[in-house]
């Protein structure tokens, strides 16, 4: 308010100014008998005087007026300044500072409404910096971390301490990295590869490393890595994938054409031979249509179009019913079969495709058992779940196998399992179809004393 004071004293002292210098003329106007006769220089004094006092009280008034706007626009200068730009000035009736404190008014108005805007986006930027599941950091030019997101905490480690100031080849796993930081800060443009840290064995990492660029010079880069570990064996299971059909496609299919080729060449005028060849051609087609079959079924479990038709199932009557069809099997083995399911022991499944979950996990305890041995089935209550386990009296599975058993066209003796025509999808399609009900699947099993193969399912509400 001391500028406001200084104007409104300024102001005065100009009105002051003008009434001596009005006074002065007067005086030399009376001295000079300018004015005739002593009455009327009497009025004309007296005039002069009132004159005066209103020329006086004018200025007081208008200095009022003049240095309180003046006052205001000095205290709203003042806030803006201070970034409180939703303070308006009040604006005077009229005059050159009306004009001045709409201007200003309009001014804060539009740098209030900028700052709101680049608020907004900063917040925008720091979220997206803050969940996005990327690993990100932020070096200067020599290397020193200024910012880095939670993704880049977790992905190298960092528990305990700010990294923020600590440089980057000093931090856990951080060594590659820097590498990539340096190439970017000498070249002064965007580098990329793949890695596998020394700190995470298995995990493959894309990094991008890109220059920050300010006014012709390198004064830091923004490092980006990605997880891309899943991608990576995706891609490893398609490859594998793709081999292991075409090489279950091309055995039956060698086997057809070599047999169809002997037929050809006089065979099947031979009574004595041609039969086994043909024999040998219906089975290898067989073979391809049960391969063909449960491609499709596993297929169909993964798309995520599967659904299950929830009803109450016997279990103990649907076991019978899919050992039922495994009697000729296990009379040519001599395996015995026993159904030790509790009666009205009843789960929550679609039929059908429980059905296809027994007959596969009966049939490879039949398949791969010994000569008299034995397939048992039971089940328990356990949390809300029924445990349903097959049995076998088999040569069990060493322990190295038992967590990629239930792989696609995993295979614990490859040759065995080619020789009794399993297509190494039996398991994959247990797995799959269980999971559809919510269940779980596993496998307990002691070398020379059998295997025991195990779901759950949920009880019916």
């Amino acid at each position: 308010m001391k500028s406001a004071a200084t104007l409104k004293f300024r102001i005065l002292v100009s009105h002051v100014l003008a009434v001596l210098f009005s006074l002065a003329a007067a005086a030399f106007l009376v001295d000079s008998s300018l004015v005739p006769g002593p009455v009327m220089r009497a009025h004309f004094v007296a005039v002069l005087f009132l004159s005066v006092l209103f020329a006086l009280a004018v200025g007081w008034v208008t200095g009022m007026l003049v240095s309180r706007q003046f006052g205001e626009i000095v205290a709203g200068s003042k806030k803006f300044a201070a970034g409180d730009f939703s303070y308006r000035i009040p604006v005077g009736s009229s005059g050159e500072l009306k004009k001045l404190s709409e201007t200003l008014n309009f001014m804060a108005g539009e740098i209030g409404g900028k700052i709101r805007e680049a608020e907004l986006r900063r917040l925008e930027l720091e979220a997206a910096f803050r969940d996005m599941s990327e690993a990100i950091l932020i070096a200067d030019g020599a290397g020193i971390i200024t910012r880095i997101n939670p993704g880049a905490r977790r992905l190298m480690g960092v528990k305990g301490f700010d990294p923020e100031g600590m440089r980057l080849s000093a931090m856990p796993g951080g060594a590659e990295l820097s590498s990539a930081a340096i190439k970017a800060l000498s070249s002064g443009k965007p580098v990329s590869f793949e890695l596998e840290p020394a700190s995470a064995q298995g995990t493959v990492l894309s990094v991008n490393a890109s220059p920050i660029i300010e006014n012709g010079t390198v004064g830091g880069c923004v490092l980006v890595a990605r997880d891309i570990t899943g991608p990576r064996k995706l891609e490893e299971m398609r490859r594998d994938f793709v081999a292991n059909v075409s090489h279950e496609l091309k055995t039956p299919l060698t086997a057809i054409k070599g047999c169809a080729e002997t037929l050809l060449g006089g065979a099947l005028e031979d009574r004595e031979h041609g039969p086994g060849f043909a024999r040998s051609i219906y089975e290898q087609a067989g073979r391809l249509d049960n391969l063909v079959n449960d491609l499709l079924k596993i297929s169909y479990a993964e798309s995520g179009r599967d659904a299950a038709e929830r009803t109450s199932v016997d279990l103990k009557a649907l076991a019978a019913d899919a050992a039922a069809g495994l009697t000729a099997m296990m009379a040519k083995k001599k395996v015995s079969f026993l159904n030790l399911v509790p009666a009205g022991c009843a789960v929550s499944a679609d039929r059908d495709k429980l059905s296809q979950v027994l007959i596969n996990l009966l049939d490879n305890a039949v398949k791969y058992n010994r000569e008299g041995g034995e397939v048992k089935i039971s089940s328990s209550v356990e949390s809300g779940f029924v445990k349903i386990s097959v049995e076998d009296t088999g040569p069990g599975i060493a322990p190295e196998h038992l967590a990629r058993i239930f792989e696609r066209f995993y295979r614990v003796d490859k040759a065995r399992s080619r020789e009794l025509g399993g297509t190494g999808l039996g398991l994959s399609i247990v797995k799959h179809l269980v999971e559809l009900h919510g269940g779980l699947t596993g496998v307990e099993s002691v070398e020379g004393r059998g295997s025991a193969f195990w779901f759950t399912l949920p009880v019916p509400k």
